[in-house]
C-alpha cells in the first residue's frame, strides 16, 4: 500500500541530509535545525532551538546589521529565494568559516517558515589555488632545489584532485579543456584523453532548473576580471543523455605575475540532496495518508482561483465534505481500516472533479473541494449531486462492504465570502446543517438566488 510522509519520515529525511539545515520562522527564530547543523556549528539542538537565527553569524555581522531580523523578513529582497548566498558562520567555539547557503520558504498554518541548507565551503575557498598549482605548471627555478619543491607540491596537489568528491574541469583562457580529474570524467561520460583539446561546452552542458535555456559559459566568469564566479544549480546532462542536478562554481587560474591564464571549474553531483528537498516540500503541503493536498495548499489554491475569478468575472464554490458515521467504522474494524476507507473516499472525490480543481483532506474525516471558474451556482450543486451519488456505492474493505456517506457545505465566491476564511467557515456551517437534517445531502451557504436542497439518496 502506497503511503505518504509523516513529520517523523520528514524529520528522518532532514537528518540524512548531507548539508546542515535550519528550519526559522517569520521572526527568524530557530525552530528546527538537523544533525549535521549541531555538527557544523557545535550547538547541540535545545540550544539551538528557540534562538534568534544571527546566533550563527559573526558578532561582527551582526553589529553592523542590527535589525537584521526584521528587515530579513520584510523585505523580500533581502532573502533571494533558490538563489545560493556566501557569507562567514560562526562555530560556538568562535572560530570563523565561509558557507554557502541556500534559502526557501513554505507557507503553513504557522505563518511563513524559511528553511535554510548550508554547506561549508572551507575546502573550496583552496580548492582554485591548489588547481591551478596542480595544472598551470611549474614556473622557473630561482634557487636549488625549488623546481624539486614545486615539482613535489603539484604532485601533491593532483593527488590531491584525483581524490576529492567534487569533479574539476580547468580550460585554458580560449575554453579549451586542459584537465578533468577522476569525479570529471565520470559525471561528464568523458576520460579526460577524450576530452583534452575539446571546447568545454562540447563536453558539458548545464540548463537552468526552471528551463532548457543554457547558463552562461563556466569559464567567461572567472576569465573577465579575475574573479571567483557566484555558486550556481542546474540540470547536468552527461555525454549519454542522462540529467541530474548539480551544483557549481568557477575561479580564475593565475600564473606568477598575477595574469589569468585559464579558469578552474568545480561541481558536485546533488541530486540526492535535491530529491530530499522535494521530499520535504511536498510532505509541507500534503496529506500523509491520502496524497491530497493539506489545508496549507488548499488556501493558497483557493486564493488564487479568486484572484482568477475576478479577472475573468466568474465564481468560485468551496465544498465542506464531512462523512456521516465514520467513528463507528473506527471502533469496530479498527483504525487501520477506517485508513483504507478515508483512502478510497479520496479516490472516489477525485473521480468526480475537473483536473483543474482540488480536493483537499483538512483532517480526520473532513475533505474540501475546490470548484473554480464555474459560470453558474447550478455548478456547484450538480458537484454536490455527483459526488453523494458516487459515495452510494459501497466500498470493500478487507472483504467488509462499508458504506461512508457525505453531509456537504456549498460556499461561493464572491457571494458568500471575499477570503477564504469567510468561505470555508461558511461552507462549514452549511455542512453542520446537512448534517444536522441527517445526514447523506447537501446544504448551501444562505444567499439569494440559491436554494437549498432535501436531496437525500438511498443507502441501498
Amino acid at each position: 500500500m502506497k503511503r505518504f510522509l509523516t513529520e517523523g519520515h520528514a524529520r528522518e529525511l532532514l537528518d540524512a541530509a548531507p548539508d546542515a539545515m535550519i528550519i526559522v520562522d517569520s521572526l527568524g527564530t530557530i525552530v528546527y535545525a538537523n544533525s549535521q547543523t549541531q555538527a557544523l556549528f557545535g550547538y547541540s539542538n535545545d540550544e539551538l532551538h528557540g534562538k534568534p537565527i544571527e546566533i550563527l553569524l559573526p558578532e561582527r555581522f551582526r553589529k553592523a546589521h542590527p535589525d537584521l531580523r526584521t528587515s530579513y523578513v520584510r523585505n523580500p529582497r533581502l532573502r533571494p529565494m533558490g538563489e545560493n548566498l556566501q557569507l562567514y558562520a560562526q562555530h560556538r567555539n568562535g572560530s570563523e568559516f565561509p558557507v554557502e547557503i541556500r534559502l526557501s520558504a513554505v507557507q503553513t498554518e504557522d505563518g511563513l517558515l524559511i528553511s535554510s541548507t548550508i554547506r561549508d565551503v572551507t575546502a573550496r575557498a583552496d580548492l582554485a589555488l591548489k588547481a591551478g598549482l596542480a595544472i598551470r605548471g611549474v614556473p622557473s627555478a630561482e634557487r636549488p632545489g625549488q623546481a624539486d619543491q614545486l615539482s613535489e607540491a603539484k604532485v601533491r596537489a593532483q593527488g590531491m584532485l584525483n581524490s576529492i568528491g567534487d569533479a574539476v574541469i580547468s580550460t585554458d583562457p580560449a575554453g579549451t579543456v586542459t584537465y578533468l580529474n577522476p569525479v570529471a570524467e565520470k559525471i561528464t561520460g568523458w576520460s579526460r584523453a577524450e576530452a583534452m583539446g575539446r571546447r568545454l561546452e562540447d563536453i558539458i552542458t548545464i540548463t537552468k532548473d526552471s528551463s532548457s535555456e543554457p547558463m552562461a559559459a563556466l569559464q567567461s566568469a572567472p576569465l573577465e576580471g579575475g574573479v571567483v564566479s557566484t555558486s550556481a544549480s542546474g540540470i547536468l546532462t552527461r555525454r549519454d543523455g542522462a540529467e541530474f542536478a548539480v551544483e557549481h562554481s568557477a575561479a580564475p587560474i593565475q600564473d606568477d605575475r598575477g595574469e589569468v591564464i585559464g579558469a578552474v571549474m568545480v561541481f558536485r553531483d546533488v541530486s540526492a540532496a535535491r530529491a530530499i528537498t522535494q521530499k520535504l516540500a511536498y510532505a509541507a503541503h500534503h496529506d500523509s495518508l491520502t496524497g491530497l493536498p493539506n489545508r496549507v495548499l488548499f488556501e493558497l489554491r483557493l486564493k488564487q482561483a479568486m484572484a482568477l475569478a475576478r479577472r475573468h468575472n466568474c465564481e468560485v464554490a468551496v465544498l465542506f465534505l464531512d462523512l456521516d458515521r465514520f467513528k463507528p467504522v473506527n471502533d469496530t474494524w479498527g483504525h487501520a481500516v477506517g485508513d483504507r476507507l478515508l483512502e478510497s473516499v479520496a479516490r472516489v472525490l477525485q473521480s468526480c472533479v475537473r483536473s483543474t480543481d482540488t480536493v483537499s483532506r483538512f483532517g480526520g474525516d473532513e475533505f474540501v473541494v475546490l470548484l473554480s471558474e464555474i459560470s453558474r451556482p447550478g455548478d456547484a450543486i450538480a458537484l454536490a449531486d455527483k459526488i453523494l451519488g458516487a459515495l452510494r456505492i459501497p466500498h470493500v474493505i478487507d472483504q467488509h462492504s462499508l458504506l461512508a456517506t457525505a453531509s456537504i457545505g456549498i460556499s461561493l465566491y464572491p457571494h458568500d465570502g471575499i477570503d477564504p476564511q469567510t468561505l470555508l467557515h461558511n461552507a462549514d456551517a452549511a455542512m453542520f446543517q446537512a448534517k444536522r437534517s441527517g445526514g447523506n445531502t447537501y446544504r448551501t451557504s444562505s444567499r439569494p438566488g440559491l436554494e437549498s436542497s432535501e436531496l437525500r439518496l438511498s443507502d441501498g
